[in-house]
């Protein structure tokens, strides 16, 4: 079988364990956002150690932030992955709410693995057995 690529978005998000959106890190509001808006999948990384160009050191070396606050401010990235329609549904959320925090937005290129096409097929057969009961709905 002939290997199959397929065009998506990619988001990376930069920001800091310590930044808070409402009640909780921006990291995790970035990601139940994402799982909210029904996309592909996203993930998050803890660095040991970073800086921004106008911002204070991250990480390693902020033992008393860490004594003081429970956190070691460490830098987190966020990353996210879909077809690009579905990407532009989080970036509002993103603007709106990435305050000390970069993002970038990036075309890539992915492998399409057998796990992705049973996990479509899946999904086709499942919006199949649902069209007749959504149709049945409609006319009622």
């Amino acid at each position: 079988m002939a290997l199959e690529y397929r065009d998506v978005m990619f988001v990376k998000v930069y920001t800091g364990e310590d930044v808070i959106l409402g009640d909780k890190p921006l990291y995790k509001a970035i990601i139940e956002e994402a799982m909210r808006l029904g996309l592909a999948g996203g993930t998050t990384f803890e660095g040991t150690m970073g800086f921004a160009a106008a911002s204070k050191k991250r990480g390693v070396g902020r033992a008393v932030n860490y004594l003081v606050s429970g956190r070691m401010d460490r830098p987190v990235t966020v990353e996210i992955v879909d077809k690009a329609e579905n990407i532009e549904k989080i970036l509002p959320f993103l603007e709106k709410n990435a305050h000390s925090a970069l993002v970038t937005v990036r075309k890539t290129t992915i492998l399409v693995t057998d796990y992705m096409r049973r996990k479509e097929a899946e999904q086709m057969k499942q919006q199949e057995n649902c069209g007749p009961q959504m149709q049945i709905q409609q006319q009622q």
